[in-house]
């Protein structure tokens, strides 16, 4: 039996599995996917939180209310009002390219599409 549970005392989440005994596999025995631990103290506890880990924050909140995508300097001051993390540009830079790709998809993926695009045109 595997229990793993989250770094943060008091946090929800958790995941229990049990190996199956035919097999090399694991069985799910109980999952939570949701942390009830704020995002600040995950932040202590990892210092140097990485552009994939706030891009999969940032991402469904790339379309801001007036229509228009985040910018790098968006997601800074999103990062410093709720979460109270300072990220360099670079870092918000990367988290925006990351976003990005999570939600439309990378740069070779939409160029694969561009001669069906062009079928269609025509």
């Amino acid at each position: 039996m595997l229990h793993l549970v989250c770094l943060i005392d008091n946090c929800t989440w958790k995941l229990r599995v049990v190996r199956r005994d035919e097999g090399t596999y694991f069985q799910v025995r109980s999952f939570v996917n949701e942390h009830s631990c704020p995002l600040k103290d995950i932040h202590r506890r990892h210092p140097q939180a990485s552009a994939v880990i706030i891009g999969e924050v940032v991402a469904p909140r790339l379309q801001q209310q007036d229509g228009r995508l985040m910018r790098p300097k968006d997601i800074i001051a999103d990062m410093k009002t709720m979460y109270d993390i300072q990220i360099m540009y670079s870092k918000a830079y990367q988290t925006l390219h990351y976003a990005l790709s999570l939600t439309y998809g990378t740069h070779e993926e939409t160029f694969q599409l561009l001669s069906s695009f062009g079928y269609v045109l025509e």
